[in-house]
C-alpha cells in the first residue's frame, strides 16, 4: 500500500524508530489500548506483537498505516486494513457458512490528546476508498467494545451500519458496503 495522504496527516507504514510513539500513544495509555486490543501488559509482549503485524507478509496490500501528523511529524495514532476469517453468524443478515468468510476489519487507534479533532475520521476515510477502489472488497467490517460509544459514532459518520453482536453482548458489529460505482460506470 503506498503512502496515502490528507490535509494534515500522513499514512505511511510503520518504522523501528516510530515504535516509542505509537507505545506512548497508544499502547502505554489503557484508554485507548483497552477499547482496542488485548496487546498484553509486558513491554516486551507489546513490542513483540506490534513489530509483528506491523512486518506480517501480507502488508503491501493491508496491514498497520502509522499516522503521521504533516505539521509536525509526529505518530499521533495508527489505522490498518486487516483481514480475518469470521464465522458468517457473527455478522447479523448474512447467511449461515460452515467455514467462515473472509472479511477485512478497518481498525483505528489514537493517543487521546489527539481524540475529537476528526483525525480518525480523516484517516480512514482514504482506506476505505483504498478498500473499495483499488482492492474492489464488496465491504469492511469492524466493531467495537459496547461501551465506546466515540467508536460507534466514527464508525457510523463513516457510513457503517452497527448492530449488537449476536454471539457477544459486549460488542457491536459494523458493517460498510461497497457503494463506490465500478471503473467506467457513469
Amino acid at each position: 500500500m503506498k503512502v496515502m495522504e490528507t490535509a494534515r496527516l500522513l499514512l505511511r507504514e510503520f518504522r523501528e524508530s516510530d515504535y516509542d510513539d505509537i507505545l506512548t500513544q497508544v499502547y502505554s495509555d489503557r484508554a485507548v489500548w483497552g477499547m482496542y486490543s488485548s496487546i498484553g501488559d509486558k513491554p516486551n509482549e507489546i513490542r513483540q506483537r506490534f513489530l509483528h503485524r506491523c512486518y506480517q507478509p501480507n502488508s503491501a496490500e493491508f496491514g498497520f498505516r502509522a499516522v503521521e501528523l504533516k505539521a509536525t511529524g509526529a505518530v499521533i495514532g495508527q489505522v490498518h486494513l486487516e483481514p480475518h476469517v469470521l464465522d458468517r453468524r457473527s455478522i447479523p443478515g448474512d447467511p449461515p457458512s460452515p467455514f467462515g468468510t473472509i472479511e477485512v476489519e478497518l481498525a483505528f487507534a489514537f493517543g487521546q490528546a489527539y481524540w475529537g479533532q476528526s483525525y480518525a475520521y480523516e484517516a480512514c476515510l482514504p482506506l476505505i476508498d483504498y478498500a473499495f477502489l483499488e482492492l474492489k472488497l464488496p465491504r469492511l467490517v469492524g466493531g467495537a467494545m459496547a461501551e465506546n460509544t466515540r467508536s460507534q459514532a466514527l464508525h457510523r459518520r463513516l457510513g457503517y451500519t452497527l448492530t449488537p453482536d449476536p454471539t457477544d453482548p459486549a460488542f457491536v458489529i459494523a458493517v460498510l458496503v461497497n457503494q463506490k460505482p465500478p471503473d467506467g460506470a457513469p
